[in-house]
């Protein structure tokens, strides 16, 4: 009878790897697994070597067949769950996986997403991939979920919140609290600019100067528009309140924090 072990690695293949390695160093292999557990046998301490391999993208077929090949070296191969998922009749859609392993299915390749693999300890470090474009492509393999994650993140984003919340979170969108009608903007790393019909409250931004002077453009058709800026110490290095239809040059050195404060104002900015 074996010793269960509950962990669970999410998709860190490497941490679960040092894992079973040291676990196995203490005098322990692995004879089974389950969604959340590891269950060993007493073994010669170090006698074997683990390696975690990720087929996510192969259809269940060639995942087979890779096992196979890694069995015809002797090695010893457990498939293994990458995610927490103990539904039934379940497929899904890999849209970065290769031909064949597109839709994976429960009894399929789904919650296979890992191999285990096993072999006893020759002194040798234990290297499944061992020349450099089966290295370079294996990295392009593990690579495109999380791309693949990361994309289809930031589009539900953008389409729950809009193209602000995701320049704000990525640190070169404004801050707002203000009402605006008819505004038409642009919100770059190194510029600020927007026309409206009406601008009520406050707003704030970082810009990223491309020289050492930024270039203020107000045009006031009616309200009121204040601008302070400051740089990246904190001090006020430029006040002007109530402008009209101005222009300002102003020194900089590296990153301002821009501050407009508007009352039914109706114009344009332009800070670049």
């Amino acid at each position: 009878m074996g010793k269960k072990y509950y962990r669970f690695f999410w998709g860190f293949l490497k941490k679960q790897e040092n894992w079973l390695n040291e676990m196995a160093d203490k005098g322990h292999r692995l004879i089974r697994t389950g969604r959340a557990w590891y269950e060993f046998e007493d073994c010669e301490p170090g006698k074997y070597r683990y390696a975690v391999e990720f087929v996510g993208e192969k259809s269940k077929q060639n995942a087979k067949e890779y096992v196979s090949f890694l069995e015809d070296f002797g090695y010893r191969v457990l498939f293994k769950n990458l995610n927490l998922d103990y539904s039934v009749g379940k497929a899904v859609f890999r849209p970065w996986a290769k031909k064949g392993g597109k839709i994976a299915t429960t009894g399929g390749s789904y919650n296979k997403e890992l191999l285990l693999v096993e072999k006893e300890n020759d002194g040798k470090p234990f290297e499944l991939h061992t020349t450099d474009e089966d290295i370079r492509e294996y990295k392009k393999t593990l690579r495109r979920p999380w791309i693949f994650c990361i994309v289809t993140i930031l589009i539900v984003l953008f389409i729950s919140f809009g193209s602000g919340f995701l320049a704000t979170n990525l640190g070169f969108a404004s801050v707002k609290s203000a009402t605006r009608i008819g505004y038409v903007g642009n919100e770059g790393y190194s510029s600020w600019t927007g026309r409206y019909s009406s601008l009520d409250g406050t707003m704030k931004k970082s810009i990223h100067p491309k020289t050492d002077m930024l270039h203020i453009d107000v045009t006031t058709d009616g309200g009121t528009i204040s601008i302070e800026i400051q740089d990246a110490d904190g001090n006020v290095i430029f006040d002007e309140h109530d402008i009209g239809t101005e222009s300002f040059d102003v020194a900089v050195s590296g990153k301002v924090v821009v501050r407009i404060i508007a009352d039914s104002h109706k114009g344009s900015f332009d800070i670049h």
